[in-house]
């Protein structure tokens, strides 16, 4: 009988044979390091609602969910029609246009903190604004980060956003990384400890929700007193909801927390699907992009509020202000990880599935003795949370889930609201099927 991996180079092979022409013109054969996979990666034809197609014609379920940036699946029908409308009008005007201001408004009537608002092409761009607005307000030169935070790949946030997190970004120069200081998350302590002994800190930036969308999790009363200290010492918040934002709910995770950052980055859900981003927050700290301003942030972007991901994102946000989709999502989020777990526990491995909103995390060979029911990520150090699963296991697990018509990220995924109880149904089933392959081929026992 064939293992796992063998079934799965016999299965996707167009896929493998697009990927060996890839490694002909990509690093490793990928845009995007998450992308990277072992054995292959499998190249997607098309996609609809919850389902995608591989080159191989194989149908999976998909909770990579555009890296989180799709909230009502693919290709939902408002948003298609409005980007096929905007598409008969013009790509790009070189110009200023009205879709920008709606736009804008819906973000600003929807985010708490949200007074005025610069779009961007990314979030990685975003982050970017962020860091040097909030230098050139306070007039101080450095940020903290939280390890297992990510915030876009630039010089200035990259440090320590997986393990080893003491290893240090190639390419960066020591001056430029010495302006970011990495603390431990949830580290209320060592936090006071770096604002009252450093006066030049800016800011403090962090995903609202943790790292990775909770694969190192926050819980509000952190934020809390995170904004209470922050206050305290005259240091900004920066709450990176790039994919909280409009996912946790419809004003994003400070809405659901009721806690205010003095800046917000946004993108993936906020452009509907297609490249967009924004930096929004106090005006007297945004303004400072101002032409009339003495000292001001110098600011273009060739596809800054592009009429195409304008016209996306104003009818994603449309359906995101009911909260409806947030709800729909997170409820299936809720009942995967419960029965995924189930399966996990009648197996009696050491894994486990956890997450809070729509996120789906796993963790293989914890060693813990806890059973996946009873599994809390607040136990454990962030260093045995994000990246801390047996590579083995992921790659058998990650291939057999896919063989079973079920394709997650390396370290879990997203559901969306239009994920079925059919396909929590097919998610459970494939579990169930993979470690059971997995125990034949002697790779758990």
């Amino acid at each position: 009988m064939p293992t796992i991996l063998e079934l799965y180079q016999k299965t996707f092979k167009a896929d493998f044979q697009l990927y060996q022409q890839a490694q002909s013109l990509f690093p490793d054969g990928v845009t995007h390091d998450l992308r990277y996979d072992n054995p292959h990666p499998v190249y997607i034809e098309r996609a609809t609602k919850s389902r995608k197609w591989t080159a191989s014609g194989y149908e999976l379920i998909d909770f990579w969910s555009g890296h989180g940036s799709l909230l009502l699946g693919h290709n939902p029908p408002n948003i298609i029609r409005a980007i096929e409308k905007q598409l008969q009008l013009g790509t790009h005007y070189g110009a200023c246009h009205h879709l920008e201001l709606e736009w804008a408004s819906r973000i600003i009537d929807l985010v708490p903190s949200a007074e005025r608002i610069r779009f961007t092409s990314s979030g990685t761009e975003a982050t970017q604004m962020a860091l040097r607005l909030a230098r050139l307000f306070t007039k101080k030169s450095k940020v903290v980060k939280f390890a297992g935070h990510y915030h876009g790949w630039h010089d200035g946030l990259i440090q320590s956003y997986a393990p080893p997190y003491d290893r240090p970004i190639a390419g960066i120069p020591p001056n430029t990384a010495a302006t970011t200081i990495v603390c431990p998350p949830n580290d209320l302590e060592a936090l006071a400890h770096m604002f009252a002994s450093d006066e030049k800190i800016a800011a403090v930036i962090l995903e609202p929700t943790g790292g990775s969308f909770g694969a190192i999790p926050t819980d509000g009363n952190f934020l809390h007193q995170l904004r209470k200290l922050t206050t305290k010492y005259g240091v900004l918040i920066i709450f990176d909801e790039v994919i909280t934002g409009f996912r946790v709910a419809p004003g994003g995770a400070q809405a659901y927390y009721q806690v205010k950052p003095d800046l917000t980055t946004l993108a993936k859900i906020m452009a509907g699907g297609l490249p967009g981003g924004a930096v929004t927050g106090r005006a007297e700290i945004i303004d400072l992009i101002s032409k009339e301003k003495s000292q001001r942030m110098p600011h273009q972007g060739t596809f800054n509020a592009n009429p195409v991901s304008a016209s996306a994102g104003i009818e994603m946000l449309k359906v995101a202000g009911t909260g409806k989709p947030q709800e729909k999502a997170n409820q299936t989020a809720a009942q995967l990880r419960k029965e995924l777990n189930k399966v996990i526990d009648l197996h009696n491995l050491d894994w486990a599935f956890y997450g809070e909103f729509s996120a789906i995390r796993f963790l293989l060979g914890h060693g813990g003795q806890q059973s996946a029911a009873t599994f809390n990520p607040y136990e454990l150090d962030y260093r045995e949370l994000k990246g801390a699963s047996n590579p083995e296991l992921v790659i058998n697990f990650r291939a057999g889930m896919r063989l079973n018509g079920v394709d997650l990220m390396p370290s879990g995924g997203m559901t969306t609201a239009v994920h079925s109880h059919s396909d929590v149904e097919q998610t459970i089933g494939a579990l169930d099927k993979t470690i059971r392959q997995m125990k034949v081929d002697g790779v758990i026992s």
